[in-house]
């Protein structure tokens, strides 16, 4: 599966989507579901890292997947954090955050996926 779901820590305070290559929307959702699957006992809010180092090559349509992901997200979380190099994915995380940062939920882009572990171990007060 071009897209991994996986536990970022053993303590269970966040998830890791890591892309791979080209996906599709259907595996992007595929993805969305694994997640909300790994977190359903968990009682508090998950966070998400999402990788996307071997991939910076979005399907078709990505405004309309991503918005309606995130008018019915699965589960409430307050940070995610995007490891790319990626200018668009940048400018496209920093728009995002705008808009929805208001109800309490960021996105932050880091280069390294060691600044986004650390991020996510608890310096979130931190603008990266």
């Amino acid at each position: 599966m071009p897209i991994d779901v996986t536990w970022g820590n053993s303590d269970k305070t966040y998830t890791v989507f890591k892309f791979m290559g080209r996906w599709t929307w259907d595996e992007y959702h595929a993805a969305v579901k694994a997640g909300t699957e790994l977190i359903r006992d968990i009682p508090d809010n998950v966070d998400i890292l999402i990788d996307m180092r071997d991939s910076n090559l979005f399907p078709n349509n990505m405004l309309s997947h991503f918005g309606a992901s995130m008018q019915r997200p699965p589960r409430e979380f307050e940070l995610a954090v995007i490891v790319t190099t990626s200018a668009f994915v940048k400018a496209f995380a920093g728009i995002i955050d705008k808009v929805y940062g208001k109800k309490n939920t960021h996105f932050k882009v880091v280069k390294t996926i060691e600044e986004a572990h650390a991020l996510l171990a608890g310096s979130k007060t931190e603008p990266v």
